[in-house]
């Protein structure tokens, strides 16, 4: 196999595993939502890829408990399944695709968990109108508290502080030479540039058919690339500070290439969970 040759196929399955890691997280971020508002005893209306809607809740939403869960606890979600799965690459030693799925996975739970308090505590608004974000909608229920909103931002910008400070590091592991640029742009631009780039375009294309698209394209057009670019900047400044702008690590803890073989099984898996995501989890689910 050719070198060109077996660099596109590498592109292609980190492609392929940042669809499938991006599933295992945006939807897990709303069936959170939902998940929590049933539990508030509100009625569920709608499940989609990037919305969650719900209503008559039950519960004492004055309540400093549902205050925070009612719209805040899918963020608190992603973040508590990315450290999870962070302790899974620092503790196991995963073969070459699961490594790269789940250090995907877990970049994008952090960077969607963070970015929220992050994004919020700085867009909040007083008017509720303006609040689309899950944290302005909390920020707004505590009255847009400095303190509250200060420590929003703080905590948002050491996660994704700590987001940048993983793919940095965990870049390394698929890494033969540390002092091979031609080497660490390859691999970094496989796994963290490639990957950003087709699910920002990809995913705010497909969720063109969403309700939040149809209901305001407005809206959609603030929230789509907020989520989708804005939110997942740490892949490419991980890029960037492996390929080209941070010093690279002193010690080897090299594991695996990431995989440069054909694998057709992934990518069949990939391109039916993307054409799901298009047919049935962007418009979404309906309950009533």
């Amino acid at each position: 196999m050719t070198d060109k040759k077996s660099r596109l196929f590498m592109i292609i399955n980190c492609l392929a595993l940042g669809v499938i890691a991006m599933n295992l997280t945006a939807p897990v971020h709303e069936a959170t939502h939902l998940v929590t508002q049933i539990f508030a005893g509100a009625q569920p209306v709608h499940l989609a890829f990037g919305s969650a809607d719900t209503i008559n809740p039950t519960a004492d939403l004055g309540s400093f408990f549902w205050m925070v869960m009612y719209e805040g606890s899918a963020a608190l979600m992603n973040i508590v399944i990315g450290f999870i799965l962070l302790i899974v690459l620092k503790k196991f030693r995963l073969g070459p695709m699961s490594r790269v799925l789940v250090l995907l996975t877990t970049m994008m739970h952090l960077s969607m968990g963070f970015g929220y308090f992050l994004r919020d505590g700085i867009a909040y608004s007083p008017d509720p109108d303006s609040n689309l974000g899950d944290w302005s909608k909390v920020l707004g229920r505590f009255g847009g508290n400095i303190g509250l909103r200060i420590g929003m931002l703080v905590v948002g910008s050491l996660g994704i502080l700590l987001v940048f400070l993983i793919a940095y590091r965990q870049a390394f592991h698929f890494i033969k030479d540390n002092n091979d640029k031609k080497e660490r742009n390859r691999v970094a631009s496989a796994i963290f540039l490639f990957p950003y780039l087709f699910n920002a375009v990809v995913f705010t294309l497909v969720e063109l058919n969403s309700p939040v698209a149809k209901a305001s394209m407005e809206a959609f057009l603030v929230i789509s690339p907020i989520i989708n670019v804005f939110g997942m900047i740490g892949f490419f400044w991980g890029y960037m500070f492996v390929a080209h702008m941070v010093k690279p690590r002193k010690d080897n803890v090299y594991y695996f290439s990431p995989c440069a073989k054909k694998q057709i099984a992934l990518w069949i898996i990939a391109a039916a969970v993307l054409a799901f995501d298009a047919l049935v989890l962007c418009p979404g689910i309906s309950f009533i």
